[in-house]
């Protein structure tokens, strides 16, 4: 297995900064996330880790081999490195065995070795009953299961996969999850997963890197991510997260529209400083349970009520052309145009830098 160092890592394309100069350091046999929205640079930084693009700024290195800088490069069948596809890229008219001994095929390996990691493999993905079958008689998640063993086959010092779980249906995306965590316990190898689903990144990985426009906006465990954003493009990214932007006024005291709302501050933030109020819609207090004496209030209107089964999806206006999603009790009667009263107790409020815009 190998520790992953990035230093300084930039990527330009023509006029476009893919990757604008990232620090990330992996330990050895941990799975780290990339996190981030369409265009943050994740699929980039995994392209750079696999050897199929050459960085314009900074390095990686594996362990102390130098994998990749703007001097060179080495080359990706001489990394150490696996990665599976989005779209699995398994061979339609080979075997699920065909296909995942492909690449043990080209290490040359003697007749009982080949056997064994073969089996080893099929074993590890729970694909040992299926090993005769063809792509077409596999479900979503048995095909993912193939391409997932023929990258271990080669017994790889550092794993890589690409939105591993995009093409699946929501229960197919749950159990591989919960698959991949398993087999990465299993296995302990280095392992970098791409996703821009934030339950792909909690539920799977030890260590989430938030990406935003080539920049890391934070790294953490899943647990610290949630419960103690850097920023409020971390905050909304990792859950669910309402925003008041306003103006820090000082001691967590943030103004919005005229409007001033207290929050918990975890960080150093000027006075008159850009600020966001953040709080979770499961957080707030809704209509007639609303404290009358309490500071943190504002009227708004129901525009949009969802039964979700558990609790109400509720969106409401509070004015300034700001909403407020709430869920709320599904046993509470909600109509589209209601007037209602939320409040935002201080205590579950919090008061971040904004950050920048995704």
């Amino acid at each position: 297995m190998s520790r992953i160092r990035i230093q300084n890592l930039g990527k330009v394309y023509g006029q476009q900064a893919a990757l604008a100069g990232i620090d990330l350091n992996i330990a050895d046999g941990a799975l780290l996330a990339l996190l981030g929205p369409s265009g943050c640079g994740k699929s980039t930084t995994l392209q750079l880790l696999a050897g199929f693009e050459e960085p314009t700024s900074g390095e990686i290195w594996a362990d102390d081999q130098l994998l990749s800088s703007p001097r060179g490069i080495v080359s990706p069948e001489r990394r150490g490195v696996s990665l599976v596809f989005q779209n699995y890229a398994v061979w339609p008219h080979k075997t699920v065995a065909e296909n995942v001994a492909f690449g043990l095929k080209l290490q040359k390996l003697g007749t009982a070795e080949f056997k064994k990691r073969l089996d080893e493999a099929l074993g590890t993905v729970q694909l040992t009953a299926l090993r005769d079958r063809y792509p077409a008689e596999l479900s979503g998640g048995q095909q993912q299961r193939v391409a997932l063993a023929r990258a271990l086959a080669v017994r790889p010092r550092i794993l890589l996969l690409d939105e591993p779980l995009s093409n699946l249906d929501a229960n197919l995306r749950e159990e591989m999850r919960f698959e991949i965590r398993r087999v990465h316990d299993m296995l302990g190898i280095t392992t970098v997963l791409v996703t821009h689903d934030q339950a792909d990144a909690l539920s799977t990985a030890d260590q989430v890197a938030v990406m935003n426009r080539g920049r890391i906006e934070q790294v953490g465990s899943p647990q610290d991510l949630f419960a103690r954003p850097a920023n409020a493009f971390v905050a909304k990214f990792i859950g669910s997260n309402n925003e008041l932007r306003g103006v820090h006024l000082g001691g967590g005291c943030v103004r919005v529209e005229g409007r001033e709302f207290r929050g918990h501050l975890d960080h150093v933030l000027d006075v008159g400083a850009p600020a966001s109020l953040c709080i979770r819609p499961s957080r707030i207090t809704f209509g007639a349970t609303v404290p009358a004496d309490e500071g943190n209030r504002v009227q708004g209107r129901v525009v949009r009520a969802s039964y979700l089964g558990e609790y109400s999806d509720v969106l409401v206006d509070v004015g300034a052309q700001q909403t407020m999603r709430v869920n709320v009790d599904p046993r509470i009667a909600v109509a589209v145009g209601e007037e209602v009263t939320l409040h935002f107790p201080v205590e579950q409020c919090q008061v971040l830098p904004v950050g920048a815009a995704a």
